[in-house]
């Protein structure tokens, strides 16, 4: 990998249960993974200002080895914050394959 990505994330993957016939996440029930080699990039950011609620979101463009277990639907604990993942994980591929790497988009809200 290349040598700036130096950050180290945990990934954290829901369990399941069943309610009402359907299967739902089940945060209370997740399981962690400490994933190295990553490296995050500040992102958009956002001001939310509808009258009810004032918030900022807050973006993240994280690029992980090719090989890490993360899918959407997972969060990513990543300097501190906990980020949910915003759409597909995508794989970026290289002319060489030697700096193949995903590529994932990460917000979290607050306010």
């Amino acid at each position: 990998m290349l040598n700036w990505w130096r950050d180290t994330i945990t990934r954290i993957r829901p369990g399941e249960k069943t309610v009402r016939g359907s299967t739902v996440p089940d945060w209370d029930k997740a399981s962690e993974l400490t994933i190295t080699n990553c490296h995050g990039q500040p992102a958009s950011t956002g001001l939310s200002e509808d009258g009810r609620v004032l918030g900022i979101m807050q973006g993240i463009t994280l690029y992980a080895p090719a090989n890490a277990d993360i899918q959407a639907g997972d969060r990513i604990t990543y300097n501190g914050n906990t980020y949910e993942i915003n759409g597909e994980v995508n794989v970026w591929p290289s002319a060489t394959g030697a700096l193949d790497h995903l590529v994932i988009n990460l917000r979290r809200y607050s306010g």
